[in-house]
């Protein structure tokens, strides 16, 4: 399940216009028609290395060259000391299934394995020693052997002797086909009779069959004189059966039950069973039984077992001193267990939509293993179900059952939760439970049109969304037009933003079929007298439903548009879907829910969606789109302020815009003439004051007379202001004359003293000023991306407005970005949550560099932390500086770097790095060079700085203010100002004036002083004047002089009257 509150996912790579193919898709695929290939198989059936004509016998006197002498013993694995004698034996493939002999490719033993062909229903592979010279006699041939093969039951082998290294030359019997029944090597002796002296071959025939399915294992081949009783392999018993019962309440013991078999390993009838042997923890636990008979059933009770799952029980039979096959069980669970995962659980949201209930059903106590759980000792952990995997749990409880408030919600939020049992060290899975919409439902109009590219409001993707073969996110108006060339006549006209906010919705799915769906929270329209869902989109194939569902009722589809029947031909094109029919609801939901049913291999249908409302459609409604004012000023800056309105009633002629900054009006200016659904931008030109404080809060209302819905004709932003960084007044006091007409304001000037000196900054990037994920720069710190190529998305993020796009540095946060857990290590800072990082452009040479704010123009050493994002890519970087400015051009000089790697290779861990920076260097850049790698990382940067205010600044006055309404015209060159204000005595709840005074100096005014405060109202009754002379007292009643009043409130008397006065 996914949230998306506010969230900005960049899509990069796609230069895609609707219908068009992705450009950078590739298609790898293998054409045969002009590859040639060595033919590896032979035109013939295989016949092992015997010659094309038949072999001849070799009589003593014709000795070949590679012929042997009695006694020998070959060990058959490729480590044999005869390894070369033995790659000389001969294999035939009979039946030329491919599944001959493998010689001496295994460290101990030739291998052959057994057929699986069709129709191929055993063995017909051959091995056939070098020749052997051997004298008329009595001779030993022995051979170890064993097997190999899950499942398998044995392997069958004979043995011959012959004059010719072929089928045909294999005449005399050694050993008839045999079933050989033992997996571990075990060695076997036959004897063998030579009549005549000559050069024979000794053969071993490998029969065995599909259904044995044993792998030989030939560990060697030898002869000597001599006579033996010849072995005669063994067939063991097979395999029993065993089975076991845990002891009640996780009592670490279990009864075990043995059935013995009745069969041996090659399905003989079993005859006897010298001893059974039954053991348990590995062994650890022997019990031993002796002749059992062939069915019999042996019980073991209350056998010792270890906690968990490391317990193994075996039972084996034995023919003599010859193990049967054995049965064997490992990871039995025992004791303790993890609870299986709770089961039913569900949320149930109270009438008012501000509390819910999260109940469960009790676990069991069978645990996830088998094992043990006492559901009275089970806690039962819940955790948010859209928060991460580091998440504590939100709440504990031994119930099955809690209750949730939600107090501090503000608006409407999507709500879902994990329930997790535990049983002491041990944890259960989890399970989820539906997702609810909480809070009070939004009421009309609701608008959604994703300004700047955010969520206004919170959207819950549809969990049935496809998560893989698609992008959803917002776009902002700047990036299809970054990506199409401008100068190209036929490249097609970049998409933006209907309503020319800066921002729209765009889906773009990679394969047929897949389908992404978007969830409203709740939204009132009972009060609406034509309720109805308007939203704009484009496109030429996919489709586009719309769903509704009533008081949490299930979805139900209203309309579907097939944007391949009916495409929009004109660009952005509006959708109005009626709501009357759930007017009656306490309140809707709409899904918007895309589907890509028209892809093909070749063609990807991308939709762009904007300006989603829901609305009672009125004659007259005007609605203020946005307010674009620069995000940051300066104290006396000239502006202008634009505002963005939409007519979406009928045709006007009349309206205009008033203005308001910081609650203050600031003027007003005229609509123009507009038909419906057409929009008009309007322009009000203003003065900065030289008083601004840090933030201005401008806002346009658009004023129709009679619009129908007023709550959608304001828009709001905040301004920040940029005040510079020069010394203020503080000590701002004033006295009131005995008549209590006069103002006397007073303060001391400013110091000058220290604020030209230099000063040692230690840069961390964590400035709330700063702008995460800018790629712009950082404060006065710049950068330059003289390579301007498409760079590689580093880590995956969920929110990075410019992923993949060309830059040069970013100022990177993992928490911001949301970086997927799998990166979150790899992008972890040095110190903090930000850093610098240079991504890699793709497959080009990097030029990207960050430019420091300027310096002291001292000699010093310059210190910062570095790393490469992975020492698979390693990065590698240079300092240069520059003695003039900090244009890219101005840096021609390069310093040696502390701590270098000597290989170049920057390492993959934060590594601190110096430079010495001769006397007169003013700025210096970190230079990113590589080649096609992945990322630099810079963080913790220590520097002497150039001082915050020019070395030649002065006081040239200051300016007074009222109110915040300037009284001087010029600066004062005085510390003192005397104002007389009219004041209206009469006016209910008194009349206040506040003053502040700003110095400006020769480089712009300086931040506003102090403020001082001076109220006029109603006093306090008991205390009386005493003639002409104005008396004043705190608020105890005690009476102070009046001269140099402390900051606090005060009540001056005079002539019988009483004033509040606030010093500040």
């Amino acid at each position: 399940m996914r949230k998306v509150l506010l969230v900005f996912t960049a899509l990069i790579g796609f230069m895609l216009t609707v219908g068009a193919q992705t450009p950078y898709e590739r298609t790898i695929g293998t054409q045969t028609d002009n590859l040639r290939k060595l033919n590896r198989q032979s035109h013939f059936p295989k016949s092992g290395k015997a010659a094309t004509k038949a072999a001849k016998p070799l009589y003593a006197g014709e000795k070949p060259a590679n012929a042997i002498e009695t006694p020998f013993s070959h060990d058959l694995g490729k480590n044999s000391d005869v390894v070369d004698i033995v790659k000389q034996y001969t294999f035939i493939d009979a039946n030329n299934d491919s599944r001959s002999w493998k010689i001496a490719t295994v460290n101990n033993y030739s291998a052959c394995m057994p057929p699986k062909d069709e129709g191929v229903e055993e063995s017909d592979d051959w091995l056939v020693s070098v020749p052997v010279h051997m004298t008329a006699g009595d001779y030993i041939v022995s051979f170890d052997l064993g097997y190999m093969g899950s499942g398998a039951t044995g392997v069958r082998l004979g043995v011959k002797v012959g004059t010719a290294p072929t089928v045909e030359g294999m005449t005399t019997e050694i050993v008839p086909p045999t079933v050989f029944g033992t997996k571990d090597q075990t060695k076997y002796q036959y004897n063998c009779k030579i009549t005549e002296e000559g050069y024979y071959y000794i053969g071993v025939h490998n029969t065995t069959t599909k259904a044995m399915n044993g792998t030989v294992k030939l560990f060697n081949l030898s002869v000597e004189s001599g006579s033996v009783e010849p072995s005669v392999p063994t067939d063991p018993p097979a395999a029993g059966t065993l089975t076991w019962t845990l002891a009640p309440k996780g009592e670490l013991k279990a009864d075990l039950t043995y059935t013995a078999p009745t069969k041996t390993k090659t399905g003989a009838e079993l005859k006897e069973i010298t001893k059974v042997e039954i053991t348990s923890r590995w062994g650890e636990d022997v019990f031993t039984y002796d002749n059992v008979k062939p069915g019999e059933t042996i019980e073991v009770k209350d056998v010792a077992m270890n906690a968990g799952s490391d317990n193994c029980i075996t039972a084996v039979a034995y023919t003599g001193e010859t193990a049967g096959e054995k049965v064997e069980h490992r990871n039995i669970f025992c004791g303790p267990d993890a609870p299986l995962a709770p089961q039913n659980v569900r949320l149930t949201v109270s009438a008012d939509f501000k509390s819910a209930v999260l109940s469960w059903d009790a676990v069991g106590e069978t645990g996830k293993n088998g094992g043990y759980v006492n559901p009275d000792e089970v806690t039962y952990y819940i955790f948010d179900a859209f928060g991460s995997y580091y998440d504590p749990a939100i709440a504990t409880t031994g119930d099955t059952s809690i209750k949730l408030d939600y107090p501090d919600l503000k608006g409407q939020d999507f709500v879902a939760y994990q329930v997790t049992a535990g049983y002491g060290e041990n944890y259960s899975d989890y399970t989820n439970s539906a997702i609810v919409t909480i809070g009070e439902p939004d009421k009309l109009p609701y608008t959604e049109s994703f300004a700047d590219s955010h969520f206004k409001n919170i959207w819950l993707i549809d969990p049935q969304s496809d998560n893989e073969n698609q992008m959803a996110g917002t776009i902002d108006d700047s990036y299809f037009p970054s990506i199409i060339d401008p100068d190209d006549p036929e490249a097609p006209v970049p998409l933006t933003s209907q309503d020319g906010d800066n921002g729209f919705f765009y889906w773009l799915p990679y394969e047929k079929d897949v389908m992404y769906g978007m969830i409203s929270a709740r939204i009132d329209i009972s009060a609406a007298a034509n309720p109805a869902l308007e939203f704009w989109y484009q496109g030429q194939g996919s489709a586009l439903d719309v769903l509704v569902s009533a008081d949490d009722a299930p979805f139900e589809a209203v309309r579907t548009i097939d944007l391949q029947k009916t495409p929009t031909k004109e660009g952005w094109t509006l959708a109005t879907v009626p709501l009357n029919v759930y007017k009656d609801a306490k309140a809707i939901q709409i899904e918007l829910r895309l589907r890509a049913i028209h892809n093909t291999d070749g063609t990807t249908w991308s939709v762009p969606l904007d300006n989603i409302r829901i609305r009672d459609v009125v004659d007259k409604d005007l609605r203020l789109v946005a307010v674009d004012v620069p995000d940051n000023v300066k104290p006396g800056d000239k502006i202008e302020m634009k505002a963005r309105v939409e007519n979406i009633g009928s045709d006007i002629t009349e309206g205009h815009i008033e203005w308001t900054v910081n609650g203050r009006k600031a003027g007003t200016a005229q609509l123009p003439e507009m038909r419906q659904n057409s929009f008009a931008d309007v322009s009000f030109g203003y003065d900065v004051p030289l008083n601004a404080r840090e933030t201005l809060l401008v806002a346009a209302t658009a004023v129709l007379e009679g619009d129908g819905c007023a709550e959608n004709n304001t828009a709001e932003k905040t301004v920040g202001v940029k005040l510079n960084d020069y010394p203020t007044v503080t000590d701002l006091a004033y006295t009131l004359s005995d008549t209590g007409t006069e103002v006397s304001l007073s303060w001391s000037a400013p110091s000058l003293d220290g604020i030209t000196d230099a000063k040692t900054v230690s840069e961390d990037f964590e400035n709330p000023d700063y702008t995460p994920m800018s790629i712009t720069g950082a404060g006065k710190w710049t950068v330059y991306d003289g390579d301007g190529q498409a760079t590689y998305n580093i880590f995956r993020e969920t929110y990075n407005p410019y992923q993949t796009q060309p830059m040069a540095f970013q100022l990177f946060n993992r928490t911001v970005a949301q970086v997927p857990e799998i990166y979150w290590k790899d992008a972890e800072p040095h110190s903090g949550e930000t850093f610098m990082m240079a991504p890699s452009c793709q497959a080009n040479n990097n030029d990207n560099r960050l430019i420091s704010p300027e310096l002291s123009g001292n000699a010093q050493t310059v210190s910062f932390w570095a790393k490469s994002c992975m020492i698979t890519w390693g990065e590698s970087f240079e300092v240069a500086y520059s003695t003039t400015g900090n244009a890219p051009e101005d840096f021609t000089h390069t310093v040696a770097v502390e701590n270098y790697p000597a290989d170049g290779i920057i390492p993959e861990v934060w590594t601190e790095y110096k430079v010495a920076l001769p006397e007169g260097a003013r700025y210096f850049a970190i230079l990113h060079k590589t080649y096609d790698t992945l990322a630099l990382l810079v963080d913790d940067v220590t520097y002497e700085a150039a001082p915050d205010v020019p070395q030649d600044i002065s006081l040239i006055g200051y300016h007074v203010f009222r109110n915040d309404v300037q009284l001087t015209d010029e600066p004062l060159k005085e510390t003192t100002y005397t104002d007389r204000p009219q004041t209206d005595s009469s006016a209910e709840g008194g009349q206040e004036f506040t003053y502040t005074v700003v110095p400006v100096y020769n480089y712009g005014p300086a931040p506003a002083s102090n403020s001082v405060t001076v109220s006029v109202s109603t006093g306090i009754d008991s205390i009386k004047g005493d003639g002409s002379t104005a008396t004043y007292y705190n608020i105890n009643g005690v009476r102070v002089s009046g001269r140099n009043l402390t900051p606090g409130i005060y009540v001056r008397v005079k002539d019988g009257k009483a004033s509040k006065i606030a010093v500040r």
